[in-house]
């Protein structure tokens, strides 16, 4: 019995040994796992922080912001602004999980219309592994003013074209009849403005009751294939239009208790041929052509501003300034609200002071588009100080914001009443 006993004791032993080393080689894996583990992910964060730093100093080349530095006359640029012709080889290096070494360089020269950036990293790894990565991308020697006027569109010249090829002072609303012309429903209910596709001015008036915005490219075709007919008149008369937007300053809920009540006072408008009808605002919710939609938070208007047939001894034109009315709020004592306009920078296109939309305007002779306006609310109405329009309003070479009215009582107490008229019921 005793004999038996200590067998037994004697295998149970052995069993725990092994069982012991089993374990033991089990752990010893799964401690190379573990180590396998963190070298793998220590790697990967190495090669995300690489991959990063190549991709911000690529996208930094890309973000040139001229092709020249100048640091005097028009235009000038700081010393230190990146520009295409200081794109040249370099190094630098940064401190982490790892002392990465970046260093890029540049194919071609600075009078090449394109050139291949490279931009490599290395470092050394925990396991004192050399390691690195590069990118390669090539970059185009455009002036980054060009590519801002193609996302600004403005309207230099009547020899720019926008939709159907058409003026760009005509509304993209306005339904193409083709032989240059162009039919816009304005006015009273039938009543439709005939355009020149080239020039953009208003040439005829014309009444068709049965049309409506239902009614087909040929319906309007047919209705104004004649347009000496009883149902047209000859008019003279220039279109002034742009967009009027709401800045970030103004809530939601303050826009929405004064946009009803927004419009376009031209009383300051004088005409030195005036025709035989009166100047005629239109003022609305602003439209993408595209859809349909309604673009929120900015309206649209549009008028139309009538002249006498030229004569031999009179250029018919007009002058003065465009200004936003508003509701009651506008006036108010406590009014927080001004309005600034965009002034676009002058370029060898768009030397037209009017169309620039340098206020007072001085012998308009052509329709203008793009003449856009911000309402912006200043928190404290009780201030003295005279607002100051929006940054975002200032793109360089491209526009600037420049108070247009201030409606606000502190700051401009005894203007800010006339400055800012009250909408009238009638036009």
């Amino acid at each position: 019995m005793t004999n038996t006993q200590r067998r037994q004791s004697g295998s149970t032993l052995i069993e725990a040994m092994l069982a012991l080393l089993i374990m033991g080689v089990g752990m010893l894996s799964l401690s190379g796992m573990q180590m396998d583990l963190t070298r793998s992910a220590d790697s990967t964060q190495q090669r995300t922080q690489a991959l990063r730093l190549a991709q911000e100093k690529m996208e930094e080349f890309r973000s040139y912001t001229g092709i020249a530095s100048t640091v005097t006359g028009t235009g000038a640029v700081k010393a230190n602004t990146l520009n295409w012709n200081a794109l040249v080889d370099g190094q630098d290096s940064f401190s982490g999980n790892a002392v990465y070494t970046r260093t890029w360089s540049f194919g071609g020269g600075s009078g090449s219309p394109s050139r291949r950036a490279t931009v490599r990293v290395a470092w050394t790894d925990r396991n004192n592994a050399a390691q690195w990565l590069s990118l390669s991308s090539a970059l185009s020697q455009t002036d980054p003013f060009d590519a801002g006027l193609l996302g600004f569109p403005l309207s230099p010249s009547s020899q720019i074209k926008g939709m159907n090829n058409r003026s760009l002072a005509i509304p993209a609303a306005a339904i193409s009849l083709g032989n240059q012309r162009s039919a816009l429903a304005f006015g009273a209910a039938g009543q439709y403005l005939l355009l020149n596709d080239i020039s953009g001015d208003v040439v005829r008036i014309c009444t068709a009751p049965g049309l409506t915005n239902a009614s087909s490219v040929a319906d309007f075709i047919a209705a104004f294939q004649n347009p000496d007919s009883s149902q047209c008149k000859n008019l003279s008369a220039y279109l002034v239009s742009g967009y009027v937007g709401r800045d970030s300053s103004v809530s939601t809920s303050d826009w929405n208790a004064i946009e009803a009540g927004l419009g376009i006072d031209y009383a300051g408008i004088v005409r030195n041929a005036a025709g035989a009808l009166g100047i005629q605002c239109q003022f609305g919710n602003a439209i993408n052509p595209n859809t349909g939609a309604i673009i929120p938070d900015y309206k649209y208007y549009l008028c139309v501003i009538p002249l006498a047939d030229p004569a031999a001894h009179v250029t018919p034109d007009w002058s003065g300034k465009i200004r936003l009315a508003g509701p009651a709020a506008w006036q108010g004592s406590d009014s927080p609200y001004y309005v600034c306009r965009y002034e676009y920078a002058a370029t060898q296109v768009l030397s037209d002071g009017n169309q620039r939309n340098l206020q007072p305007y001085s012998h308009v002779n052509t329709s203008i588009s793009q003449q856009n306006y911000l309402v912006a609310s200043d928190n404290n109405a009780l201030s003295p100080t005279p607002p100051v329009c929006p940054s975002a309003m200032n793109v360089a070479k491209v526009s600037s914001g420049v108070l247009h009215q201030d409606c606000r009582a502190a700051s401009n107490p005894a203007g800010h009443s006339a400055d800012c008229p009250r909408l009238a019921i009638t036009p």
